[in-house]
């Protein structure tokens, strides 16, 4: 099964179903959303959490079977491990919103910088994008990385995650 690049999240071939489109308030008591959910060029539906500390829920199209959808969530994983429906939403709104973040980085000649461990990944900063290997350790000792004991830190190399220390010269 294809795995994610910034989620780790694991799914099936086909269908591909991925976020298309994301749509955020801020509110005193939390951050509701709404993000599209599409296959290909067609719309099946959306993500939607009210922000309130609830489960992000699929809301199907009327012309979409939401049982096809299901099936998909219940070929996914996380770390070999199946995973609930709201969990893979907002896995799925997570691997859009850090692609985007990605891009928007890359057309200014900057990265994004994760840590990551056994249980966890989380960004941790964007910085110049580092050339050489010189400029990774530079990177890595002027952000205090790793954070965490045992973490390895990342940067987004354009495509795909790669360690700050110990990789090669492009």
């Amino acid at each position: 099964m294809p795995t994610l690049p910034h989620t780790g999240l694991q799914t099936p071939d086909q269908p591909r179903y991925e976020v298309t489109a994301y749509r955020e308030l801020t509110l005193r008591r939390g951050f509701p959303f709404k993000a599209t959910l599409s296959h290909g060029r067609v719309t099946i539906g959306s993500a939607e959490n009210h922000g309130t500390g609830g489960d992000t829920e699929f809301v199907p199209r009327k012309d979409f079977n939401a049982a096809d959808f299901e099936r998909f969530a219940d070929a996914c994983r996380l770390n070999g491990r199946p995973v609930s429906t709201s969990l893979l939403l907002d896995l799925l709104v997570k691997e859009y919103n850090i692609a985007r973040a990605l891009r928007a980085h890359l057309r200014n000649g900057r990265t994004m910088v994760r840590e990551v461990t056994a249980d966890r990944t989380r960004i941790t900063a964007n910085a110049v994008m580092p050339e050489t290997a010189a400029a990774r350790e530079q990177l890595l000792e002027a952000l205090g990385q790793p954070l965490t004991l045992g973490a390895v830190t990342e940067f987004w190399n354009g495509s795909n995650w790669e360690p700050l220390t110990g990789a090669s010269d492009s």
